[in-house]
């Protein structure tokens, strides 16, 4: 009698205190990266405009090694663009200058985030010095990125940053989160692909060998993701005991995505685990509002199972 007092006790606490939380703290326990906002490509000065003046909460840029338009010196320079561009109207100390200058002053939940995505190892290394003379004043998101290894379906046509390169530099920016990735060639027309044991391994091996700490976000193309759930669970498991591990899905407006393995991959590590920069028509295919509407039910089938396990005891 006494053992089924206490029994009933546990249980009495359980269901008193799933009674007192509410549905919204239930639902908001794990951090949703999924519902952060993106711009993609920003790399020209209205487009920096126009995302400044909006709601967007992550700025995702890439940065190549030219010149400026109406540059007369045409000195050579780190610059905002996508190869094969080799000009363009704002360099990278522009492009962050006006950042910076739009998060002063502002809370931490009016502050926009940058992913800085490095297209050679020139520019990564010739922008180091200018990173770290801002680095100790952005006091908000800057994520390092750049593709230091080839990947799926052997991209040839765009050479890797250096890996070692990569990690060396962003041991001077102190707490830098990085976003190493893979190279990758993905289209419309393919529908088989995927991160490779080898490929994966190549990360892992090369993070623990500079005995990186930092915050890492992996980004990954969303179509060839999908299919690579077992790849990347190890991954994952390899490292995430001494890096805080993310991935972000990422897909140009033309990939093959198979819509309902993506789905599979985001739940499979969970909504805290996976930032979305991916095209709106893609993002509403997920359809991920109903997974989340879904965990409304996990408190009245908790209270359930309690219940019917006092059921069984008594």
């Amino acid at each position: 009698m006494a053992q089924k007092f206490s029994i009933l006790s546990f249980l009495l606490i359980h269901l008193i205190l799933l009674c007192s939380c509410s549905g919204d703290e239930m639902e908001t326990t794990l951090t949703n990266l999924t519902s952060i906002s993106w711009s993609h490509r920003t790399n020209s000065q209205s487009l920096l405009d126009e995302v400044l003046k909006s709601d967007i909460n992550m700025i995702e840029a890439d940065i190549v090694y030219g010149v400026l338009n109406n540059d007369s010196s045409e000195e050579m320079q780190p610059i905002m663009g996508h190869p094969p561009e080799t000009t363009s109207d704002i360099s990278l100390r522009s492009f962050l200058n006006q950042v910076l200058d739009y998060n002063k002053n502002k809370d931490i939940s009016e502050k926009k985030g940058v992913k800085l995505d490095f297209k050679s190892t020139t520019v990564y290394k010739s922008s180091l010095p200018l990173l770290m003379e801002l680095w100790d004043t952005m006091d908000y998101p800057v994520w390092i990125n750049a593709d230091i290894y080839p990947g799926p379906w052997n991209n040839t046509s765009t050479i890797p940053v250096d890996a070692q390169e990569f990690f060396d530099g962003a041991k001077k920016l102190k707490n830098a989160v990085l976003s190493p990735g893979w190279t990758t060639a993905w289209g419309y027309n393919y529908t088989d692909g995927h991160y490779t044991q080898e490929q994966v391994d190549a990360m892992i091996n090369v993070i623990k060998e500079n005995n990186i700490t930092n915050q890492i976000t992996f980004p990954v193309r969303a179509g060839i993701a999908s299919q690579s759930v077992t790849e990347l669970d190890h991954l994952y498991r390899s490292l995430n005991m001494t890096n805080a591990i993310t991935f972000t899905l990422w897909s140009s407006v033309n990939d093959s995505v198979n819509v309902e393995k993506l789905r599979d991959m985001i739940f499979h590590f969970g909504v805290d685990k996976v930032y979305i920069d991916i095209p709106e028509e893609l993002f509403n295919q997920l359809n991920l509002d109903n997974e989340r509407n879904s965990s409304r039910l996990l408190k009245p089938l908790m209270l359930l199972s309690l219940i019917y396990l006092f059921v069984l005891i008594f």
